[in-house]
């Protein structure tokens, strides 16, 4: 049976509670009770101020201007995170202002969702007072005034500035920082940083050096061609990358990759040329693989050597060639996680099992309902499945798989297209999974409204912590 909802911790409780109060307090145009609410939140430590703004300002279907009441009100000087959430255009300047006035000791500051492009010159001003700043995240909206800001900030360990941002090459280059290890830049696809014609993988090189400590570069899509640039100019150049993104690889930018970077845990490869992926073995702390239209013939050369020391593999775009997931099985004894997209699947050896495998997603791949009964039988520990192919199991193969199998692990079963499957099989799963707390797509199932509604009338009755997605528009 699904697990039964435990109780709800006292302080969450009392969050909600207090959160709602101060809702209804601040809706209040005139602001008439501030006074009393600041005088009623004098004594509250940071870290319960911090949590009501998390669930106050992440709330999208509450009204702005009760959301940007509670934001003036509630942000005192030592609040350490903020994540701002999304308001209409008006209201940008005056947030702006009350962080800068209130916010002097952040250490995290998230303004996605607050389009400050058009205000350069009070974003630069907001930065110069949050010294204490250790993760900014402002896609799209910097410039090169911005950037020099930035520079003041000497504890910055994470910056988000990817997106059409309006700095120049000579603004990227200023970025100069010893304490950057994660930084989001540029946009997936597109070679160049800026507008201008020469700001490719050169200005990115010139980033990698001037940001020693640099752990994940994470968005930009071509960062071996500079990671090759440095390697030419310096062979006994090291960075400490941990994960890179990486857009037609040569043999050439794989040697550098492998040189200048010993520590990489997790890689993700776009269409690499031949010969490229059995020079992964050589990448020793590898664990993570994300590959798109890759040559399926070398991944399982590199995997026969290598698979051991992955954790997480993710395929994309290759229908040309038939994978055989028994392979997988075989040389990943350790594989956790598999995602695969747009991928031909098959299996040959009924008898090989996923000992380690925890999650799964197959969306949009050639395989048949045999595969999928194969790797639900076949991975004893299975916590989430996803399948966005369409699925003719039936009520009673489903009543056979619960028969075979305990799922004792199983938390989250998705499957978007399952026409054969009716109410039957989301009460024999709920009976007989005792973790599982969330099957959908419900709508690309044979059920119907009022089934659903006394499923969900059972399942509040008896306490049950079991999520039923709603039912839509189904599967074509």
């Amino acid at each position: 049976m699904s697990p039964k909802i435990a109780v709800l911790p006292l302080n969450y409780l009392c969050l909600k509670v207090i959160s709602n109060q101060l809702i209804y307090a601040l809706a209040d145009e005139e602001g008439k009770h501030y006074e009393t609410v600041n005088r009623y939140l004098s004594g509250a430590t940071h870290e319960v101020l911090q949590d009501l703004l998390q669930i106050i300002l992440s709330s999208v279907n509450l009204d702005a201007s009760i959301r940007f009441n509670c934001l003036e009100v509630l942000l005192r000087e030592d609040v350490r995170k903020l994540d701002t959430g999304i308001f209409p255009r008006f209201y940008w300047n005056d947030i702006l202002r009350i962080i800068s006035q209130k916010g002097k000791r952040l250490q995290h500051l998230n303004l996605k969702g607050v389009w400050v492009r058009d205000y350069p010159e009070i974003l630069s001003k907001l930065i110069r007072h949050l010294r204490c700043l250790k993760t900014l995240v402002i896609p799209h909206m910097a410039d090169d005034d911005v950037i020099d800001t930035i520079l003041s900030l000497k504890k910055l360990t994470v910056l988000d500035i990817c997106g059409e941002a309006s700095y120049t090459v000579g603004g990227i280059r200023k970025l100069k920082s010893d304490t950057i290890r994660v930084l989001d830049i540029g946009d997936f696809g597109k070679l160049d940083l800026c507008q201008e014609e020469i700001s490719g993988y050169e200005l990115v090189a010139e980033l990698i050096e001037h940001l020693p400590n640099l752990s994940s570069l994470r968005i930009y899509s071509f960062t071996g061609s500079a990671l090759l640039l440095l390697y030419k100019n310096n062979p006994n150049f090291k960075t400490k990358l941990k994960y890179l993104h990486d857009t037609g690889t040569t043999l050439d930018i794989m040697e550098g990759i492998i040189n200048l970077c010993p520590n990489l845990e997790s890689i993700h490869m776009d269409g690499p040329s031949p010969g490229v992926l059995e020079k992964l073995t050589k990448l020793k702390k590898l664990n993570c693989l994300k590959l798109t239209k890759a040559n399926m013939e070398e991944l399982l050369r590199y995997l026969r050597e290598s698979g051991s020391q992955l954790q997480v593999l993710k395929l994309n775009h290759n229908k040309n060639f038939s994978l055989d997931m028994s392979e997988l099985c075989l040389h990943l004894p350790n594989l956790q996680t598999l995602e695969c997209f747009q991928m031909k699947l098959t299996f040959s050896n009924s008898g090989a099992y996923f000992m380690s495998l925890q999650n799964v997603e197959l969306l949009y791949c050639d395989m048949t309902d045999h595969l999928l009964r194969y790797i639900l039988t076949n991975a004893p520990f299975l916590k989430r499945i996803v399948v966005g192919c369409v699925v003719n199991m039936t009520d009673g193969d489903i009543f056979r798989l619960c028969a075979e199998c305990d799922f004792g692990c199983l938390e989250e079963l998705w499957f978007s297209c399952a026409r054969s499957l009716t109410v039957t099989s989301v009460e024999l799963l709920m009976g007989h999974c005792p973790k599982l707390n969330v099957v959908g797509q419900l709508s690309g199932w044979d059920v119907h409204q009022e089934e659903l509604d006394y499923l969900r009338a059972v399942i509040a009755a008896t306490n049950t912590d079991l999520t039923l997605l709603p039912v839509g528009a189904g599967c074509p």
